[in-house]
């Protein structure tokens, strides 16, 4: 016991000697200040009932459904559509059709553009709470990114899709940007956007009846999503 408590005073010097170095280094370390650099960094601010732009919507949906912004795209190459469903009575659904970038072939060389595929995702609501806080009949605290389950079909490689190509059959690239229902009710909302050789576009309907609907039918078709009876208005 006498050696232990003799050892541990002759260590004392030492240990002084060291807290004082970390002390010293830590008083002499600048500050480094951090700037956030994101420029979307606003959207993890947004809470329920915050009033946003129509632009503010899109960022946000971007961001927290893990999707581009194809009025962004540059790459010609590239090909993507895109049906958004939102829907009163049932969970919110993305679709997408598009060639992939880049694959490798069995020989281990790069091919750009020549895999096609479909997928799916769907909101899984019942994990997806829309109201984390509520206080006083209103909801608020930060919106956490959805949560989904996806499906993903592999389609013929280079080959583009007949899908495309009924773009210019139902008069697309003319078409008004929304139709909307009158008069408004319950429904559901259907958006196509499609990128294509340079150029984007975007259709909305809320209709019971009107010709991008039929594509994006068939986009639900090739992504093998399931409808279920009623689930279609």
């Amino acid at each position: 016991m006498a050696r232990r408590a003799a050892s541990y005073f002759r260590l004392l010097p030492l240990l002084a000697l060291s807290n004082c170095f970390w002390a010293c280094s830590s008083e002499q370390a600048p500050v480094v200040k951090t700037v956030n650099t994101n420029p979307l960094a606003w959207v993890d601010t947004v809470h329920f009932n915050t009033p946003l732009s129509e632009e503010q919507q899109r960022q946000v949906f971007f961001v927290r459904n893990n999707e581009e912004d194809l009025r962004k795209l540059t790459d010609t190459a590239r090909v993507v559509m895109r049906f958004s469903w939102w829907r009163a009575f049932h969970p919110a659904v993305n679709v997408r059709v598009e060639n992939r970038p880049q694959v490798r072939d069995s020989s281990g060389t790069f091919k750009l553009y020549a895999e096609w595929f479909a997928l799916y995702k769907e909101n899984i609501q019942r994990l997806n709470g829309h109201c984390p806080v509520e206080k006083d009949g209103k909801c608020s605290g930060q919106q956490l990114p959805n949560l989904y389950q996806q499906h993903i079909v592999i389609l013929p490689a280079n080959h583009t899709p007949t899908l495309i190509k009924q773009l210019d059959s139902i008069g697309f690239w003319k078409m008004k940007p929304y139709y909307p229902d009158s008069p408004h009710t319950d429904g559901s909302s259907w958006n196509l956007e499609v990128y294509y050789k340079g150029k984007y576009k975007a259709v909305t309907t809320d209709r019971q009846q009107h010709p991008i609907k039929e594509i994006c039918l068939e986009m639900l078709k090739m992504s093998e999503y399931k409808t279920k009876k009623g689930e279609i208005y």
